[in-house]
């Protein structure tokens, strides 16, 4: 086997831990708004910037103030649905996605970089910001080495 590609495999099976921690992530009626960088900068009152540019998932540097996607989603939100989280557009980089669902079923693994407490529900509500902003948690549990919780608005749920 050639170097490269030995080297390669390496690598990919060192990574693998990183795409283990989120076992399920899923978003019931999930529906999104596309928004450009631009836009965004102009709707939080950043006027004339001459760059924006992403800074990690959920910020945006529009030159002369950093702006964040969740507080830009959240006014900008149509209420026909639940925010629940707002970031980069990893497909076209320079575009921002404002995601609403009814609910969210999260499912992670306990390890080192996510350590599990004695409370399964404060460990659920510590996600939520990230997974589930506007939703409420409405069941969590612990198999074996990792959490459940799931996050509902108050609407009856459509599964």
């Amino acid at each position: 086997m050639k170097p490269i590609y030995l080297a390669l495999l390496i690598l990919l099976f060192m990574q693998w831990p990183c795409f283990s921690k989120v076992l399920e992530n899923k978003a019931i009626s999930l529906s999104s708004e596309k928004y450009s960088f631009r836009d965004v900068c102009k709707a939080m009152g950043v006027k004339n910037n001459l760059v924006e540019v992403a800074k990690g998932q959920t910020k945006i540097d529009c030159t002369s103030r950093v702006v964040s996607i969740l507080d830009f989603c959240k006014k900008n939100s149509s209420k026909r649905q639940s925010l629940i989280r707002g970031r980069v557009d990893v497909l076209s980089k320079n575009n921002v996605v404002c995601e609403y669902a009814k609910s969210v079923i999260l499912k992670v693994e306990c390890d080192t970089d996510f350590k599990c407490s004695s409370s399964i529900k404060n460990d659920c509500l510590k996600l939520k910001n990230a997974f589930a902003y506007t939703l409420e948690l409405t069941h969590s549990s612990k198999l074996e080495n990792s959490i459940s919780c799931i996050y509902s608005s108050d609407e009856p749920l459509d599964i």
